[in-house]
């Protein structure tokens, strides 16, 4: 073999090795601070799950007050309405008695007026 070739095989690896990153020339020394640096990540990474639970848990029971409240006014609402319905009805009942009432009385007018004769009197 060339001694060229040959130098060239031997002087290869050691620039691929030097032009390598930090990291991938050899073993890692802070593994200890690397697995700490992990531990850390983790804990921030569970206080601020445990934020979010709370803040939601005080949204949930936000919610549920506001429902509670809103279901009372639907309830009064409901009720008022209820009323209302009951009381139309009473009064188109006893709109429709009178109306009869005007139209006999009516009828009874006119009858009068034609005939000359008094009107009865009820007692």
């Amino acid at each position: 073999m060339p001694p060229l070739v040959v130098l060239v095989i031997v002087m290869l690896p050691a620039v691929a090795l030097a032009q390598a990153p930090v990291e991938d020339r050899g073993v890692r020394g802070d593994s200890f601070v690397e697995a700490q640096q992990r531990v850390e990540f983790a804990r921030r990474a569970a206080e601020q799950a445990e934020q979010r639970v709370a803040i939601a848990e005080r949204g949930a029971r936000s919610a549920d007050t506001a429902l509670a409240s809103a279901r009372r006014q639907f309830d009064d609402a409901k009720a008022a309405a209820d009323r209302a319905r009951k009381d139309l009805e009473q009064a188109r009942a006893k709109a429709g008695e009178l109306r009869k009432a005007y139209e006999r009385e009516a009828t009874e007018f006119e009858r009068m007026r034609r005939g000359g004769s008094t009107p009865a009197r009820k007692s």
